[in-house]
């Protein structure tokens, strides 16, 4: 009887382990290596695109009317030193296809460090949130992107549970050469 129950005890243990493994990731690239947590009720992927994704975990990522995702910019490689370069170079980007696009800051976020990190709202026929974590290298940038005014609002909670989940682990970065 002692070692069904064991049993069922070390399966129930490494089902929540593994369920929190497809919860949670390790993200790494050059100059950078973060840790990252789906909010709850949301699920996360990965696509050729992006290395960290969510969506709600009652939607399909193909379907769903609210996606965030987290991605890493590269000072030397995209030529800016600070956040507020950034936030100019993703509103030039966004107003190539949505020339009334706006950058407003509206107030700031706490990562998992404790760290503030500042929360801008894109606008004009688009609809985003986006922070900034500046580290030595790299910028980390967590967006909450909607086709409406009203799936963004509704996903703010989310967007920065996301953000609180974050944490920031090195910026020396190296994975072996295969040969």
């Amino acid at each position: 009887m002692i070692l069904p129950r064991t049993f069922a005890i070390a399966f129930i243990a490494l089902s929540s382990f593994a369920r929190a493994a497809d919860e949670a990731a390790i993200i790494d690239g050059p100059n950078y290596s973060f840790s990252i947590r789906a909010p709850e009720g949301w699920r996360m992927t990965s696509t050729r695109q992006l290395q960290a994704a969510f969506y709600p975990q009652d939607k399909t990522f193909e379907k769903t009317p609210v996606m965030m995702y987290v991605r890493s910019a590269d000072k030397v490689q995209l030529h800016l030193n600070t956040i507020d370069e950034l936030n100019k170079l993703d509103l030039h980007g966004i107003q190539e296809h949505h020339p009334n696009a706006e950058s407003k800051k509206i107030g700031s976020a706490r990562t998992s460090a404790g760290k503030e990190i500042p929360v801008y709202s894109f606008s004009g026929g688009y609809f985003e949130r986006v922070a900034y974590a500046e580290q030595p290298k790299t910028i980390t940038v967590f967006v909450a992107s909607s086709e409406t005014a009203d799936d963004l609002k509704s996903s703010e909670k989310a967007f920065r549970e996301l953000i609180a989940s974050y944490f920031f682990i090195s910026d020396s970065v190296s994975t072996p050469k295969h040969e």
